[in-house]
């Protein structure tokens, strides 16, 4: 199988089922819904990594999804095809068509010598009309079968203008970066690259945008002096310098400063003499012809009868080696024997300058060998390279992008051309092959530091490189990651680098401790080298992990672990990155309970459990909590299969019951669905809910206020949302209204973190609402959040608050995390029971805190369709009885309870109607219900039993309608007397004048049941 394969994609066919609807350039739908559709197809176990410049999934992963068709492993072709179809399905995702994609390599990575499985790599890079896109690439990875494990995208979704003319040519691009080397480093450059035509990415606030651009290399170079060095990006079309990186790598001496030596991992000092060593791929010249020794430094030149002079200096296959201090080191010896061993020692004084050219010669060589030995067929290191030796300034190294450059030994430190500095400055040549490059994140140093610790086993670099015994660095440094959106947080790119280099030793060093010291030094050299050579990661974060986990898998299923799962993850977390949470525990198919009027239940629920890493499952629980009350386990039944049941007893109403599951596997490990807290899982309510508020934000809310903002931008507004990544297109209910409250509104068509929430907090307060007298409060709510990078929990995220003192104090309802699983996007329904926060109050308010704490996270939230109810007793409707005669104005009085039935709540309220104006009446109660004409009244009496009156009111002059609200705590009125349980006649009588005669009358009779 080929390393590096040019393919027409035109040689493959796709049937149209394989492709997937949607336009390139933007996601059909938010990334959580494309991974539900996903899932539904390809199971559960996929998760995702949303690119956190475009919005876009950039790694799909953690499950296995079937090929179309057997692929050959021995054919290109078949597994082009299969990555091809692949990309074009998941294009919804990405937002890359196959047109942009251009064929690039085939990779075998023969994991299977470690403890894991073999797997294959497929890379296409992206090209638009003939320029390539900087850092463009789709990376699949399959096992052996075809089964898709996963696919990295780090292409363009979209450019704004693909037209691939520039305004100007290379020799002005040339000039413009000149100049502006001139204006910035003081001196004109001495060496310069050919320009280049590529689609550059810019980020500009968050956000990730394409444009044509020329690249140029400049540099200045002179004996005794530091090298500069820039890669220049210039705007192919205004000529503006977008970006200006360093393209020289130095060893960087002034930071926290480690390193290694040779022979061995220590400097060339006293205390570590050169000793006879084999030097490989060496050129050998002769009057005879020109060989090149092998791995161990054996050459043969055929055909030779007779004695034969040889010449030889550090050149060969894969190392040129030049000294700066002087003429290049060569040597010549005469009278070599026919048919008998020679033995040639190049340098035998051993000089400090020569020996700085032997090492550099040495190590170039060394570091291509040890890659193969780890992947047998990766070429990457397969090219000739230039070092130069002993330049004349202290204590450094770097890498030119076309070279590395030694220093010759001086008042404080030793040469630095040996091992460990050797393989750095390599290290940073093979970045650039193999596609990490040299972020300024401290990707290039940490990726480079590795090369050499790897190799060595050995986690000092440029050990007692210093006269002092000091070293440059040390890979069990404790420096932690910052979190995605502050990966630079450290200062210097080498002190960057030190949290990747740091976390990658502590994998390897895990590793040791499990399988032994060679094969845990062979697992993660695996690892790397297959990370290395599967994807493209430019930058430090913490979705690494999940691409070596990805690589470790043996089963298609990342989330019941992998064979090194716990070596890798610890070895990750150690350096302060989050880390990858198993789910010991899988849970589908949940009963979600609605609210209920039933009250004899029982409430049954059903769900499927499974044990992913531990089977089986022994044990599964059903907890649950009543009102608030002391938490209740019920073992649950099995069914059959992976199915399991158990029922909640019912409940009087009102009544809040909050439940979740919970699963066992067979080592003991736990795992919960939806939560494992009561307050943040699934609820239901018993009784009768009784809407007190209900917001849908289509009208104007002047009462719902932004307020709090500390952050710089992206305070919440009322509106339709035109749509992002990370922002809805649509408000949760599109029809017939469009509006909801959300954060950061952009313009159409704009960037995924367009006046997205920056730099602080924002905060949306609700309207007070009374829910005084309420027993048991509702409140539930469609909520978007988006957090395209993710932080560390507790920093960026979305807080739920709730406050029954007007907003004098908060209690937080719910924090949703960057790191949770409802933080990529989407319309999510919560609820919550108000009691189980606070005591319901007539001051009550709720508050929605979006928050990005300063980092380059891209933050946006939603809240729509809110509903603020009261969980009410479970009566019978009020019903009316009994048939009157008609008043004075034509009309039979009409009696009509409002309000609530519930005695706590305390707040009913009669009303009467078509009534005479102006007239004095009373409403009055009784027990049994009856129908009797009343002596000298008009009016029938349909009120008997124990009886009370209420005060005498007077009808309304306009309308002569009567009004009064029952208050069952006043110990003044007779309504004092209704308790909880009880049923209760009403109607009304009034005075009225009949044909000029007085007389009175009554309304009809209504019968109500009052509750808790």
């Amino acid at each position: 199988m080929s390393n590096s394969t040019a393919l027409a994609l035109s040689l493959f066919s796709l049937t149209p089922a394989l492709l997937a609807q949607g336009s390139a350039g933007a996601p059909a739908a938010s990334p959580q819904e494309l991974l539900r559709q996903w899932r539904g197809t390809h199971g559960e176990a996929w998760r995702t990594h949303i690119n956190p410049l475009t919005g876009t999934i950039e790694l799909l992963f953690g499950g296995n999804a079937a090929p179309s068709f057997e692929p050959d492993t021995s054919v290109d072709s078949d597994w082009f095809r299969l990555a091809q179809e692949w990309i074009a399905a998941t294009e919804p995702m990405h937002g890359v068509p196959l047109d942009e994609l251009v064929a690039d390599r085939v990779f075998f990575l023969p994991l299977a010598q470690g403890n894991t499985t073999d797997k294959i790599t497929v890379r296409f890079r992206q090209v638009v009309q003939g320029i390539p896109v900087e850092g463009g690439s789709i990376n699949t990875l399959f096992d052996l079968s075809g089964r898709l494990l996963a696919l990295q995208a780090t292409a363009a979704p979209s450019i704004e203008d693909p037209s691939p003319r520039p305004s100007f040519d290379a020799g002005f691009a040339t000039l413009v970066a000149r100049e502006d080397f001139r204006s910035f480093v003081g001196s004109e450059p001495n060496h310069y690259g050919a320009a280049s035509l590529l689609f550059a990415h810019v980020d500009d606030q968050e956000v990730r945008r394409w444009t044509l651009a020329w690249q140029v290399d400049a540099q200045w170079i002179e004996a005794g002096a530091e090298p500069r060095g820039y890669t220049y990006t210039i705007d192919a079309r205004t000529r503006r310098v977008l970006r200006r990186e360093t393209s020289v790598h130095a060893l960087d001496v002034f930071g926290t400063v480690r390193t290694m030596a040779t022979p061995g991992a220590e400097a060339d000092h006293p205390g570590n003499p050169p000793t006879a060593q084999p030097v490989p791929y060496v050129r050998v010249t002769s009057s005879a012809g020109t060989t090149f020794t092998d791995a161990n430094g054996d050459f043969t030149i055929p055909g030779v009868n007779a004695p034969l002079d040889v010449t030889i200096d550090y050149t060969g296959t894969f190392a040129n080696v030049f000294n700066q201090a002087g003429a290049s080191y060569s040597v010549t010896f005469n009278g070599l024997q026919p048919n008998q061993p020679n033995s040639l020692l190049m340098n035998p004084a051993a000089g400090p300058l020569t020996n700085s050219e032997a090492n550099a010669f040495l190590w170039v060589n060394r570091q291509r060998d040890w890659i193969r030995s780890v992947f047998p067929n990766d070429t990457t290191a397969d090219f000739s390279s230039n070092s130069l030796v002993n330049l004349s300034n202290n204590c450094n190294a770097f890498f030119t992008g076309s070279t590395t450059q030694y220093y010759s030994a001086s008042s404080g430190c030793y040469s630095s051309s040996f091992s460990s500095v050797v393989a750095h400055e390599m290290g940073h040549w093979l970045n650039v092959l193999y596609g990490t490059g040299n972020g300024a994140d401290g990707m290039g140093e940490g990726n480079a530091d590795i090369f050499s610790v790897y190799m060595l086993d050995e986690p000092l670099i440029a050990a007692n490189f210093y006269t002092n015994g000091t070293s440059i660095r040390d890979a069990n440094n404790q420096r932690q990651f910052c979190g995605d959106t502050n990966p630079a947080c450290h200062g210097g790119v080498h002190d960057n680098g030190e949290v990747w280099m740091g976390a990658a030793w502590k994998v390897r060093q895990r590793l040791n401790q499990t399988l032994g010291n060679a094969l845990g030094d062979l697992q993660s050299s695996l690892l790397f080298l297959g990370w290395m050579n599967s994807y493209d990661q430019t930058t430090i974060r913490s979705v690494i992990e999940s691409q070596w986990l990805t690589l470790d898998d043996n089963d298609g299923n990342i989330n019941n672990g992998t064979p090194n799962y716990n070596e890798i993850d610890s070895g990750f977390r150690q350096q302060g990155f989050p880390g990858f949470g198993l789910q010991f525990v899988q849970f589908s198919n949940v009963t979600r309970l609605p609210s209920t009027t039933d009250q004899a239940g029982p409430y049954g629920i059903q769900a499927d459990l499974s044990a992913t890493i531990n089977p089986p499952l022994q044990s599964a629980t059903l907890r649950y909590r009543v009102s608030g009350g002391p938490e209740q386990r019920v073992p649950m039944t099995w069914l059959g299969g992976t199915t399991y049941s158990a029922a909640i007893p019912g409940q009087p109403a009102p009544a809040s019951v909050e439940y979740l599951i919970e699963g066992t596997d067979n080592l003991g490990a736990l795992g919960a669905f939806p939560s494992n807290d009561l307050a943040q899982s699934y609820s239901f309510a018993v009784g009768q809910v009784n809407t007190i508020a209900h917001f849908d934000f289509e009208a104007a809310a002047a009462e719902w206020i932004p307020t709090g903002l500390t952050a710089s931008t992206g305070r919440w507004v009322q509106g339709d949302p035109v749509g992002t990544a990370a922002q809805p297109e649509d408000d949760h209910t599109p029809a017939p209204g469009v509006k909801c409250w959300f954060t950061g509104q952009g313009l159409p068509g704009g960037g995924v973190g367009a006046n997205d929430v920056d730099g602080g907090e924002t905060t949306l307060r609700s309207p007070r609402f009374d829910l005084s007298g309420t027993l048991l409060g509702q409140i539930s709510y469609w909520r978007w959040f988006s957090n395209t990078q993710g932080t560390s929990p507790g920093e960026d995220t979305l807080r739920v608050e709730v406050s029954n003192n007007d907003g004098m104090t908060w209690q937080t309802v719910e924090q949703v995390d960057p790191t949770g699983p409802e933080a990529n996007g989407g319309w999510y329904r919560h609820e919550f029971m108000v009691n189980s926060f606070v005591t319901p109050t007539a001051s009550m308010r709720l508050r929605f805190v979006a928050s990005d704490l300063g980092g380059d996270s891209v933050v946006e939230a939603a809240i729509d369709d809110l509903t603020i109810a009261a969980i009410d007793s479970i009566v019978a409707p009020p019903s009316t009885y009994c048939t009157t005669t008609p008043n004075s104005t034509g009309n039979t009085g009409l009696i009509i309870f409002t309000g609530s039935q519930s005695v706590f709540r305390n707040a009913a309220v009669l009303r009467g109607e078509r009534l005479p104006a102006s007239s004095a009446g009373l409403f009055f109660f009784g027990s049994q219900q009856a129908q009797q004409s009343i002596p000298g009244s008009a009016g029938v009496l349909c009120i008997g039993g124990t009886t009370y009156r209420l005060p005498v009111i007077s009808t309304d002059s306009l309308f002569g309608a009567a009004y009064y609200a029952l208050n069952f705590t006043d110990p003044n009125t007779t309504a004092r007397f209704i308790a909880p349980g009880s049923t209760w006649n009403f109607q009304f009588w009034h005075r009225d004048s009949v044909g000029g005669a007085a007389t009175s009358n009554t309304s009809n009779a209504v019968s109500v049941e009052f509750g808790l």
